[in-house]
């Protein structure tokens, strides 16, 4: 047995079996039912065993004796948050792949030698209809290799890595960043409730070895509103005020078991605290009672009369409150300590360019906040939110002091309009760490960033604007995660400091971190282009990172407080995403994405080339929608053939190109609605992605200013005319069905009216959101296509001669 694993106390226990584990080499010791059991035996005969699971311990560790300490355990099992195993699942996948490659190079050659019986003068209808399906055909193949490596993640928590090794505690020194630029202000209070309520794990020696006081929450304002710095020091005073010990024994009394902001905001709210403040008589709990008040006044717009007069109110930020209540009479009344005074900031605030505050409270359970307006707000103009970002990272203000994140190893973003719910970093810090197979001591592995998907709560009936994204949260970024090919998607990411200030993964610093100049660059987050993050994490793989998703079944570790609810805002948001994509082809050219660089795997480089041109699918899949109107009007189909040979060559190859999909949603049972969603949203704003690549071209084209694609508007009249272009479709269907005859064209009509309905069933949802027709449903499609085909009937059958007959 290696001496170190000796002197770690991490050898093989003689009460279990012992085996090899699967990803990193290292004994792991079985924690099967009997072993459970005499390990809960002898816990509870050295006082070790505890009545309810241990907080943050994996509930299939507990037996009937109640859960045993992780520590004792851990002699001889040590958690690897890099250990993850394969879907079972993801090798039925790559045989239908397989299959998918072999039916779609045999229908596009049938295609080519069989269906070119055209008239001349539509032959380059022909041509156009054959170099979409090509074009498709590669896109669906490049789709196939984003689901090939799914796998699952064990699931782990900081305090289980901790209580085996405190060191990552104290390595692990969050800080989020709250870039705010004009949220509402409602929003940007559940934002900071979340970010302050991380429930924390045990660091104790973070003092020891200099590491500064935890977790910090910057608050980046790029409005300057006095109003959000009056929420951040409400948010800071109400996590203290509610930790001093007579308030904290009332509300564990009343069910409170987690003392943070958001859940005392959620019982006032939720459980009518409110309404017992006067009964328990507690100075404490009275105060904080009126902050949360004083805060939903203020997101509220309600003035409270002179309650904000900043001459009138008075500080509680950097007082000792449990001296403080301890002085007051216990039957003071919430009214008594309000009157004209607000709890929320200090009197003399006056927000200037580089304006920053630190709110630090004596209680070390609360997290430090900080509050900060950077001097150039705004800038770069392309990128601000990365500038704002970088801002905080980098001395950029002030190159003579510390940045604002201090000695803090890890950085998370949370967008203002996502609540970070309290496990959230609990969850997702440990996937930065490894364990080394050879001394099976924990390292920082070589990630440079941690994701979360983003959730969506039900705003609105049936998710008409795809906001949800499943296909992107539950299916591709899972099928990546197996080779660490996740790129950022922005909210609810972590990243390695280190990795952002320019060091590779060997260790080797390619960067000078104390060159400002570099920054938006090569440091820190990339500011060259609309989408900092695909951009930023594209580069790190470059560099030979990786990256982690974080997506357990059910979990929600943050939830979207505000999403796009009408067409116009969803548009303009899929607009700068494509933008981004765009100036990234441009400006990096294809090499950057393909060629070069140290990237981890082949795959990489595949993901990042699809990143940098995923838009121009957009092309094909609009002329799609287009077909039926094109083959209504002309009457001219885009190739000939017979049903039979159609169907013999075109099945095997759609069936299996749907296949993928179809297994892969398992993995997270994802709802068939809404996979189906992502396809129609997908569908309805191709026009976006053309407009897009079209508008940023033209700018490239005439030299034009880059930073003016914040201000392209594109309108959403095209959405309702390709809608009501399938109607014209199926007149025109109509028209040669009677100037054909209906014995001659009648597998036409058939074949347009199916276009035009698919295409109306793609563009539905969004179309009648546009429109104002309520719930978007299939049930009202359905009827629609059904009254179409009748009336279609009943014209057709009530011409003279024409002999009609179903059946």
């Amino acid at each position: 047995m290696p001496s170190s694993r000796r002197a770690n106390g991490h050898g093989q226990d003689s009460m279990g079996k012992v085996e090899e584990g699967r990803s990193n080499g290292h004994r792991r010791v079985k924690s099967g039912g009997g072993f459970t059991q005499r390990l809960g035996k002898m816990q509870e005969a050295l006082g070790m065993a505890h009545s309810t699971p241990a907080s943050g311990t994996d509930k299939r560790r507990s037996g009937k004796h109640g859960a045993y300490d992780p520590r004792f355990v851990q002699r001889g099992e040590k958690i690897n948050p890099q250990t993850k195993e394969s879907f079972s699942s993801s090798f039925l996948i790559r045989g239908v792949v397989v299959l998918n490659v072999a039916s779609g190079f045999t229908y596009m050659v049938w295609r080519f030698l069989k269906t070119q019986d055209v008239p001349p003068e539509y032959k380059w209808w022909w041509w156009v209809f054959f170099m979409v399906e090509v074009f498709l055909l590669f896109a669906i193949w490049l789709g196939h290799s984003q689901r090939l490596f799914a796998v699952q993640r064990i699931r782990t928590t900081m305090d289980q890595i901790v209580s085996i090794d405190p060191a990552v505690g104290a390595n692990a020194v969050v800080a989020i960043l709250l870039p705010t630029a004009g949220e509402r202000l409602d929003v940007v209070l559940k934002c900071l409730l979340g970010a302050s309520s991380q429930r924390s794990w045990p660091s104790s020696s973070a003092a020891k070895m200099g590491r500064g006081d935890g977790l910090r929450v910057i608050v980046l304002d790029e409005k300057r509103r006095k109003e959000v710095y009056m929420l951040t020091s409400g948010v800071h005073a109400l996590s203290t005020q509610i930790l001093a010990p007579s308030t904290r024994k009332i509300l564990q009394a009343e069910g409170v078991r987690n003392l943070t902001p958001l859940a005392f905001y959620e019982w006032c709210h939720e459980k009518r605290g409110f309404g017992k403040v006067h009964i328990f008589k507690d100075v404490g709990l009275s105060r904080a009672v009126a902050m949360v008040r004083q805060m939903d006044d203020l997101v509220t717009g309600d003035d409270g009369g002179d309650l904000y007069r900043l001459d009138r109110n008075q500080s509680f930020l950097n007082q000792g409150l449990d001296e403080d209540i301890s002085k007051s009479k216990e039957g003071d009344e919430v009214e008594e300590l309000t009157h004209g005074v607000s709890l929320l900031a200090d009197e003399s605030v006056h927000i200037t360019p580089g304006f920053f505050q630190v709110f630090r409270g004596q209680a070390k359970q609360a997290a430090c906040m900080i509050y900060y307006s950077r001097k150039d707000a705004g800038t770069p103009r392309i990128s601000p939110k990365a500038g704002n970002m970088n801002a905080a990272m980098f001395p950029i203000d002030d190159p003579t002091s510390p940045p604002l994140i201090g000695p803090s190893t890890i950085v998370v973003v949370n967008d203002a309009r996502h609540q970070l719910q309290p496990e959230f970093l609990q969850r997702t810090t440990p996937y930065f760490f490894d364990v080394d197979a050879i001394t099976q001591q924990y390292k920082w592995a070589k990630v440079a960033f941690v994701q979360t998907p983003q959730r969506f709560r039900k705003d609105l009936p049936d998710d008409p604007l795809g906001n949800h994204a499943a296909s992107q949260y539950d299916v591709i970024n899972i099928g990546k995660d197996g080779i660490g090919a996740v790129s950022s998607s922005g909210q609810g990411s972590l990243w390695r400091v280190e990795a952002l200030k320019g060091r590779s993964p060997d260790g080797k610093t390619g960067v000078d971190p104390k060159d400002l100049g570099l920054v938006g660059k090569k440091l820190g987050f990339r500011a060259e282009m609309l989408i900092e993050d695909t951009h930023t994490s594209i580069e790190l793989f470059r560099q030979g990172w990786r990256s982690v998703y974080v997506n357990e079944p059910g979990e929600v570790l943050a939830w979207c407080t505000h999403q796009p609810t009408n067409l116009t805002w969803r548009i303009k948001q899929v607009l700068r995403w494509h933008q981004g994509a765009v100036q990234l082809l441009y400006t990096k050219g294809l090499r950057y994405t393909s060629f070069g660089g140290s990237f981890p795997t082949v795959f990489h480089r595949m993901y990042a080339f699809d990143q940098a041109t995923y838009y121009l699918q957009a092309i094909p899949g609009y002329v799609l929608l287009l077909m039926p109107v094109v083959y209504g009007v002309t009457g001219q189909p885009p190739f000939n053939t017979d049903i039979t040979s159609y169907f013999s060559y075109f099945v095997p190859f759609i069936v299996t190109a749907v296949l993928p999909t179809v297994i892969s949603a398992q993995w997270r049972s994802i709802d068939s609605h809404r996979l189906t969603r992502d396809e129609q949203t997908w569908l309805s704003t191709t026009y976006v992605q053309i407009y897009a690549f079209l508008q940023v071209s033209w700018t490239r084209l005439i030299r034009g200013n880059p930073d003016h694609a914040w201000v392209a508007r594109v309108p959403t009249w095209p959405l309702t005319l390709v809608f009501a272009a399938q109607f014209v479709a199926i007149a025109g269907a109509v028209y040669w069905t009677l100037h054909n005859g209906f014995d001659t064209y009648y597998k036409n009509t058939l074949s347009i009216c199916a276009g035009a309905f698919l295409g109306m069933f793609y563009l539905w949802p969004m179309m009648a959101l546009q429109v104002g027709l309520g719930r978007p449903s299939f049930w009202f499609f359905k009827l629609g296509a059904y009254v179409v085909l009748g009336v279609s009937m009943v014209i057709l059958g009530s011409i003279p001669g024409l002999d009609l007959q179903i059946g």
